[in-house]
């Protein structure tokens, strides 16, 4: 490192100074709407943000209601056959333990459908 000349020091670089209108338009109106458009991007990012979840919301609501009716369903079915006139025997009870069946694993695929939906909406909500 070399020592500092003390007649460097002593000579002030010389400035321009501009008249405070000069400053505001040259410096501070390019930052300023700069600024403004920046906060418009996030505001439009925050109303895209509020549309994606609802629509996922509702998306959600719609599979719970799917769900829902078709639980409904199944039990409308099983109250059905056991108030029905008995008759049939052992092969009406097989084809009832096999309808049981079938619309356990309906309820069981629109319960999974449900956890991926929530899984989905976790993830997105994460990133």
């Amino acid at each position: 490192m070399r020592p500092v000349d003390v007649v460097e020091l002593a000579e002030p670089e010389e400035v321009e100074v501009l008249e405070p209108e000069e400053d505001f338009e040259q410096f501070l109106l390019p930052v300023i709407h700069e600024m403004r458009e920046d906060i418009a991007a996030l505001t439009r990012e925050h109303g895209r943000a509020s549309v994606r979840n609802r629509s996922k919301l509702w998306e959600m609501d719609n599979m719970l209601i799917q769900i829902k009716t078709q639980v409904e369903a199944s039990e409308e079915s099983a109250l059905n056959q056991l108030q029905s006139p008995g008759g049939g025997g052992d092969g009406r009870a097989a084809r009832r333990g096999e309808k049981a069946e079938e619309k356990a694993q309906e309820v069981a695929k629109m319960a999974e459908m449900l956890v991926q939906l929530v899984r989905r909406l976790e993830r997105s909500e994460s990133s």
